[in-house]
């Protein structure tokens, strides 16, 4: 799940009042205040009708003034989802249709929506992003009241005084300490105005962003209809001439099967007669055949007693040629029926040649018919328009990315930023080689090397080391540091210990940039106790001054939230207020360690710190 855009009107301490921030994947920056941003956030993503008490009014506004707020996002299913919600009156799930190019209805019912984002969008459940996606100032150890009555200061370990010769051992190294601090802060200053003139050339370039995400868009759009192409290169290169092509066609082998049903029509109606009857069955044909051969032989036999009866014998022509007649219309009658049958093997001939010129003219348009699955030649025709389309957007915003990237302001800044990318990584190069490492600042180590030549001035003997007095953890709490394991494991699986082990090289890596090389490393024992290396020896963490207790607290969240981004397309929100305590370096250090583990996921970091704004991949 990937945020896009968020939305607030009326919510206390999200700026702009009403307006919008843009997001992308990544390490984003949000000009907001992080505890509020994070419950709203809460409230859209786990909505509870009583959402709306608990938010903060922004002031100025009318006393009724309606809370509202909205969120944009890509789940993970690749679908995007715009999710508004009116505090008091409800709140929309929309999915956006891909073919019809508008958002639809999905649900209105809080518990639906809290589901559907859950078990659809791929929201994580309200506990996993409490203990590994967020990092607020309210959960510190400073902050959650287990500095015990004493007061945090009271509760650090007393220093045990060096001897003389352990001091100027001491001020020894810390002199060249001193030096490799002087040339990382000279170092520093320089890649600091390099990393600032790297911020402003980005937002400068930043505007081809814009762009770039409209050509993605086209071209996704544009690949969307990879079917419709493949179909109509079928077409050949006139889509279009085909199309009319067989249009005609379709005309012709329409009339042409009209006219094969008609003849079926006359062949049926002739069969419904039937084949005519056999010659010899038809009695007017024996009547007339009888008829002539009696006139015939009583003619001739009556001649010889009465002259005149001969003639009697010529009326035998007129009954033998109506006998001949009936042959004749038999024999027609047979001829025709005969006929019928080599009529029909023509009619069948026909109808198999039509058909098969039809699928020779026709045959392709009906492929890319079949292909795309639309029912019509109008459809595949509407499909192929939206191809041309299509095209004309992809090349349109090419254009203008091209005379956007053409520009000689852009081209110059460009040039300008490879640039800078190398003055960094000369710097870096150098600091590297130099320094060797991260140091402290110049001011820590003076301090330390006058507090030293002091006590050597002094000559003061060395007291003993109290014991370390651990700190009680808060009235019925859990100590903050092993219920930030507890929760991690109840969420990733396993032990305490584990959860901790899992995550101790990288928080010991990022402790040792936050403190500059006070605190070396993190360790975790079997029963989930959290220790931090400090002069080569571990030293149980609830011995530490409240500000390092933070900071142990702080690498050991920001490690476990590598570990939960890494593992999929999730969204974490952080606190400004979170890393207040830290100085400019280690916030930039922090800032860079941001940047590199929300290349999985997305980073919403709530802050105006400039040492973040600077690292972010996108600033809202």
């Amino acid at each position: 799940m990937i945020l896009l855009e968020f939305a607030a009107q009326g919510v206390r301490g999200v700026a702009p009042a009403g307006g919008r921030a843009t997001l992308r994947p990544g390490y984003n920056v949000v000009a907001a205040d992080g505890a509020t941003l994070r419950r709203v956030v809460e409230a859209l993503l786990y909505p509870d009708p009583r959402d709306g008490d608990s938010l903060p009014r922004a002031a100025g506004g009318p006393a009724g003034a309606a809370l509202r707020a909205g969120l944009t996002l890509v789940g993970n299913d690749r679908v995007t989802y715009r999710l508004v919600r009116d505090f008091a009156a409800g709140a929309q799930l929309h999915r956006f249709d891909a073919e019809k190019r508008s958002f639809a209805l999905v649900a209105q019912d809080l518990a639906e929506i809290s589901a559907f984002l859950r078990e659809t969008v791929g929201a994580p459940p309200p506990a996993r992003l409490s203990a590994v996606l967020a990092l607020g100032a309210a959960e510190l150890p400073s902050r959650q009241g287990a500095s015990g009555v004493g007061g945090g200061a009271s509760l650090a370990p007393a220093r045990q005084a060096l001897s003389p010769e352990q001091a100027r051992k001491r001020l020894a190294q810390l002199q060249a300490e001193l030096e490799k601090a002087r040339a990382a802060e000279k170092l520093q200053v320089q890649l600091d105005g390099l990393q600032a003139r790297a911020f402003k050339l980005d937002e400068a370039l930043r505007g081809s962003a814009n762009l770039r995400d409209g050509l993605e868009t086209a071209e996704a759009a544009r690949a969307d209809l990879a079917p419709v192409a493949a179909a109509a290169t079928l077409l050949g290169d006139d889509p279009e001439a085909r199309l009319a092509a067989f249009d005609r066609a379709t005309a012709k082998h329409d009339e042409a099967v009209a006219k094969v049903a008609a003849e079926r029509g006359a062949l049926a109606e002739a069969e419904a007669r039937g084949a005519p009857r056999p010659l010899w069955t038809d009695p007017l044909f024996w009547g007339g055949v009888g008829a002539g051969a009696v006139l015939a032989l009583g003619g001739a036999a009556l001649s010889g007693v009465a002259p005149g009866a001969r003639y009697l014998a010529l009326l035998d022509v007129p009954a033998f040629g109506g006998a001949a007649w009936i042959a004749l219309r038999w024999i027609g009658a047979v001829e025709a029926w005969e006929r019928v049958a080599r009529r029909r093997k023509v009619v069948d001939d026909w109808e198999k040649k039509i058909e098969g010129q039809y699928e020779k003219d026709a045959g392709d348009v009906r492929a890319a018919i079949r292909a795309i699955e639309v029912r019509s030649p109008a459809e595949l025709r509407e499909a192929l328009g939206r191809i041309a389309d299509a095209d004309a957007v992809v090349a349109e915003w090419r254009r203008r990315l091209a005379e956007w990237e053409g520009s000689a302001e852009i081209r110059a800044a460009a040039e300008e930023r490879v640039e800078v990318d190398e003055a960094q990584r000369a710097l870096e190069a150098r600091m590297a080689a130099d320094v060797g490492g991260f140091v402290r600042d110049v001011r820590s180590v003076e301090m330390e090397i006058q507090r030293l030549e002091g006590e050597l001035a002094t000559a003061l003997p060395p007291a003993a080391a109290p014991p370390p007095r651990p700190v009680a953890p808060a009235a019925g709490g859990t100590e903050p540091l092993r219920g930030l394991l507890e929760r991690a494991a109840a969420e990733l699986g396993g032990s305490p210990a584990a959860a901790g082990r899992a995550v101790a090289q990288k928080a010991s890596q990022l402790l040792t940039g936050l403190t500059f090389q006070r605190i070396t490393a993190a360790q975790v024992d079997d029963r989930g106790g959290v220790h931090a290396v400090t002069g080569g020896r571990p030293v149980p963490a609830l011995t530490l001054p409240p500000a390092d207790r933070d900071v142990v607290y702080v690498a050991l969240k920001l490690a476990l939230l590598e570990q939960a981004l890494a593992a999929g397309k999730l969204v974490a929100v952080l606190d400004q207020e979170a890393f207040a305590g830290l100085s400019d370096g280690a916030r930039r250090v922090a800032a860079r360690f941001l940047k590199q583990i929300a290349r999985p996921g997305q980073i919403v970091h709530a802050t105006t710190d400039s040492a973040f704004r600077e690292a972010a991949d996108h600033s809202a």
